[in-house]
């Protein structure tokens, strides 16, 4: 009778092999974790840049829209505000009351169908003409008066546009370039918490107010040191001369996980009163 010899592994080519696999099941890990590491590392990156590049244009392209003369800056060690008037139309005027005129609450503006087309009247609006401090805008002045409801085209003449203000007002002072600005609600850009908020459609007041209430959150990942030195601060106005504008700079670092986005742009305003 035949005897057939059974062929198998040995032990010690069994662990050998388990040592190999092993080995190779480390290598593989490692370079599945780095290659995930690094697309972590991207993804965090880009939606750093994405949320700031989106903020910082929103708020770039606002602030230019700026009344001049609007711009403050409130706040502490916990939060800092910039706040400004949009400027919703602006034209520049035919004639306005000013002493020893009679009072009146007709102006006549300049229309221009792209102006007219964008703008969209709400009650509390106000027509401002040559604020050239910041109480002229958010203090009672007689620079700044309510509007009494929707501007209408002049039924004579198709060019001009008539404005009509709340009561017979009297003005201060013309515009040496005899600019007039409609203006609405003020807008809000407020640090705090590493937190980036726009707020809105609130009431005007003497006193600006820092309070994030109702604000709609922008970014988030914001960095600054706001009980730091004033270099490190989001927001610093250089307030116009006698040769150019008024600026903002505005200063945001987004960090997240160790990689960190600085976004620093210098904001000139282009409209004069």
């Amino acid at each position: 009778m035949r005897r057939f010899k059974h062929q198998g592994f040995t032990l010690i080519e069994l662990i050998t092999v388990l040592v190999v696999l092993s080995v190779v099941s480390v290598g593989i890990a490692g370079f599945i974790r780095t290659g995930t590491d690094i697309y972590v590392d991207v993804a965090e990156r880009d939606k750093l840049l994405s949320q700031g590049r989106f903020a910082v244009q929103r708020m770039n392209l606002e602030i230019r829209n700026a009344l001049p003369n609007s711009l403050r800056i409130a706040g502490d060690s916990s939060i800092q505000c910039l706040e400004f008037q949009p400027i919703l139309f602006s034209s520049f005027y035919f004639d306005i009351p000013v002493a020893p005129e009679p009072a009146t609450n007709e102006i006549k503006l300049i229309a221009t169908d792209a102006a007219i087309n964008e703008y969209s009247y709400e009650s509390g609006q106000a027509l401002i003409v040559y604020p050239t401090s910041v109480d002229d805008v958010y203090d009672i002045s007689s620079r700044r008066y309510t509007l009494g409801g929707e501007p209408e085209l002049d039924p004579s003449d198709s060019k001009k546009l008539l404005v009509t203000l709340a009561s017979n007002s009297q003005f201060e002072t013309d515009s040496p370039s005899s600019r007039a600005y409609i203006i609405g609600a003020p807008v809000s850009y407020c640090v705090t918490n590493n937190k980036l908020y726009r707020k809105q459609a609130y009431p005007t007041s003497f006193n600006q107010t820092t309070s994030i209430s109702g604000a709609v959150l922008m970014a988030e990942h914001v960095q600054n040191d706001l009980a730091g030195s004033g270099q490190d601060k989001p927001f610093r106005i250089t307030e116009a001369s006698l040769t150019r504008n008024a600026f903002v700079i505005t200063l945001l670092r987004f960090e997240l996980n160790e990689e960190l986005v600085v976004f620093n742009n210098e904001v000139h305003i282009p409209n004069a009163p």
